[in-house]
């Protein structure tokens, strides 16, 4: 018995067709039906009867399935493991970062890494926060840098950096001379932050739970440059990182802390079924090595 065999087996089942199990295998009809009778006759049992609704397991095809899920999901992460050393150690990484970190970071963080690494490729793409995690679980990037607030298991996290969550007050809030707010107390005025795309959503609509209060956000937008708009317009108070503060506020408007300090934490992810090759180590230290340069 093979893996293609069980791959085939599982298809049959799920699709109630060999016809369809075949043609989603690269099989011949007349190949599929072998394959399943090859596996019954290793076994000792009948693996599937047919139906008017089609191919259904039996009791024994039943058992079989638990155990061909298990096994046929281990050699496929396998290989997409061993595909992604493959592609590393060739010299080739694949980086996702969440939106505004490389505005910490500077982009002079990635040149330096690609001059201390001049036989090292580095693909890099920014995207919204929620993709990062199911873009390097799908193995579609080999590290992540994203922002944290609730942990995946499938996915391995390096804390890199911590920024704190403020307050941004404009100059017609009742808070603009406040040394600080709380979650229970801002919502008392219109309050525009990022949509649930990005963790700071998530973060700051946890605190209200923990807090017990009701989240009633004025707006939410794709970017913290409508946030800081509206602030400056007077028309919503926002919520940003100091770094995004000094890049898009002005003199007019307040940094006021949260009592509750509230953290933009951003780790670098990976695979958690991965392999830390030379490269993605080499990565990890150089990611390390510049944030406490920043510190």
């Amino acid at each position: 018995m093979t893996i293609r065999d069980l791959q085939c087996f599982l298809l049959a089942c799920e699709k109630r067709s060999i016809s369809a199990a075949a043609e989603a295998s690269f099989l011949t009809h007349q190949g599929a039906s072998k394959a399943l009778r090859k596996m019954e006759e290793e076994i000792g049992a009948p693996l599937v009867t047919r139906t008017k609704q089609g191919i259904v397991p039996t009791e024994y095809g039943e058992r079989l399935l638990v155990a061909a899920r298990d096994i046929v999901a281990s050699y496929e992460s396998a290989v997409s493991a061993i595909h992604d050393m493959v592609q590393q150690n060739a010299g080739f990484l694949r980086l996702a970062s969440a939106f505004g970190i490389l505005r910490f970071l500077s982009p002079e963080f990635i040149r330096t890494f690609e001059a201390h690494h001049p036989d090292l490729h580095l693909d890099y793409m920014e995207y919204p926060d929620i993709y990062i995690g199911k873009d390097v679980k799908e193995g579609k990037y080999d590290i992540g840098m994203v922002p944290v607030c609730k942990q995946d298991p499938a996915l391995d996290y390096t804390p890199l950096f911590s920024k704190e969550i403020f307050f941004i007050a404009h100059p017609g809030s009742r808070f603009y001379g406040r040394e600080t707010v709380s979650i229970r107390e801002v919502f008392a005025e219109p309050l525009i932050i990022e949509n649930q795309n990005f963790v700071i959503h998530c973060i700051l609509t946890n605190l209200c739970q923990q807090e017990g209060v009701e989240p009633d956000f004025y707006f939410k937008t794709s970017g913290f440059s409508l946030c800081y708009k509206f602030c400056k317009e007077r028309t919503a108070n926002t919520v940003s990182m100091d770094f995004i503060f000094h890049d898009m506020g002005d003199e007019t408007l307040r940094r006021i802390p949260f009592d509750e300090h509230p953290m933009w934490d951003v780790a670098l992810i990976r695979r958690a079924a991965g392999t830390m090759t030379k490269p993605l180590r080499a990565f990890y230290d150089d990611a390390a090595t510049w944030c406490q340069m920043l510190a």
